[in-house]
């Protein structure tokens, strides 16, 4: 048993160093997002910005200016600053960073992956290309369940017109082949936010209008599909949908995971088209985080502006976790997944075992 236990501290110890390694690196940061990684109404207060506030975004924000080991004065300490933090000077990241508010994974990731490829292809290795999205696939969706025709055929009318899964998958295929084309990159894919969780925060008070995000979701069309009315049905129905977009997200990075340097993504049909073939250059490392699947978030992580996107405090939880992973435990627990999608969206369910979920390294 002691053995054993030392074997186990030996491997803890590898990871840790070869994660403190790649990090170390790394030189230039970039990201295909939406309105979280653009830090849409982050600051929290009234009035409300109703914009981007990119300052204060969990990945790229850059405001802690020589204070390599800090945050800027608005209190979100990016993973860009901390592994500045760490290299003890300045990275390279664009100002502004490639995500993009409102954008979904099936209409705007190939075109993001190209800018993303454009820009780090021009600056020194190591990279790191994170891909955080899928949550506009869900919460673009309309208000009503069944719906005659939807804007577009990759859009289901059985389901708010939210993106079809099979075409959810074919566009991350396209845009994974952007990727790892670069060389010598680490490409982060992220798992979505459990959005459903909103729905535990409907008695929170919102700073635009008098009274509770729920009286402010009922008349600011907000992820409608699901806050419209917080109902069973709209709970179950959204935690299902991301919890496909969380699979697909899951399998098919672990399939570019598998791929060897030079060698070429899996050629399949799928969501009407074939695609896949892409090359993978020398260098370039594909990883999955569970992180922001099973991350529990709290009232005041959520901004009172629209009660939907991070607050400050939840971008730098983001921030926290996705640079130095999440460890669930009796005191931070996590959201666990039990077969009840109704629970299961609310993250009623926690995991209080200690475990470790990998973050960008």
């Amino acid at each position: 048993m002691r053995y054993f236990r030392f074997l186990v501290l030996i491997i803890v110890c590898t990871m840790f160093t070869a994660s403190a390694i790649a990090q170390l690196s790394i030189q230039a940061v970039d990201v295909s997002g939406d309105s979280i990684s653009k830090g849409f109404n982050a600051s929290s207060a009234f009035p409300c910005s109703n914009a981007d506030q990119e300052n204060y975004n969990w990945l790229t924000s850059d405001t802690h200016g020589t204070s390599f080991c800090g945050s800027g004065s608005e209190g979100v300490f990016s993973v860009f600053e901390r592994m500045e933090c760490d290299a003890g000077g300045n990275l390279i990241a664009p100002l502004p960073n490639h995500a993009v508010s409102g954008a979904t994974l099936v209409h705007d990731f190939v075109s993001q992956a190209g800018n993303v490829s454009t820009f780090l292809a021009a600056q020194p290795a190591g990279r790191l290309a994170v891909v955080f999205l899928g949550h506009n696939d869900n919460c673009s969706g309309v208000a009503t369940k069944s719906n005659a025709s939807c804007s577009s055929t990759d859009l289901d009318p059985a389901n708010y017109c939210k993106t079809k899964p099979d075409s959810f998958e074919r566009e991350l295929r396209k845009g994974l082949d952007v990727l790892i084309a670069i060389g010598n990159t680490r490409v982060g894919v992220m798992a979505p936010v459990r959005v459903s969780q909103l729905c535990n925060f409907g008695s929170k008070a919102n700073c635009q209008l008098s009274g509770s995000c729920q009286f402010l979701w009922g008349v600011v069309s907000i992820c409608t599909s699901l806050t419209k009315d917080c109902s069973s049905t709209r709970v179950i129905d959204s935690y299902t949908t991301m919890k496909a977009y969380h699979d697909i997200l899951q399998s098919v990075t672990a399939e570019y995971a598998a791929i060897p340097d030079f060698g070429t993504s899996p050629v399949v049909t799928i969501g009407g088209e074939t695609v896949g073939g892409g090359v993978k250059a020398p260098g370039t490392t594909v990883l999955f985080s569970d992180g922001p699947w099973v991350y529990r978030f709290t009232a005041d992580q959520i901004s009172c502006c629209d009660c939907f996107h991070p607050s400050a405090t939840g971008q730098n939880a983001l921030a926290r976790l996705m640079k130095s992973g999440l460890v669930c435990s009796r005191i931070n627990p996590c959201c666990r997944d039990t077969g009840d999608p109704l629970t299961d969206g609310k993250c009623l369910v926690t995991d209080h075992k200690r475990k470790y979920y990998r973050g960008l390294f």
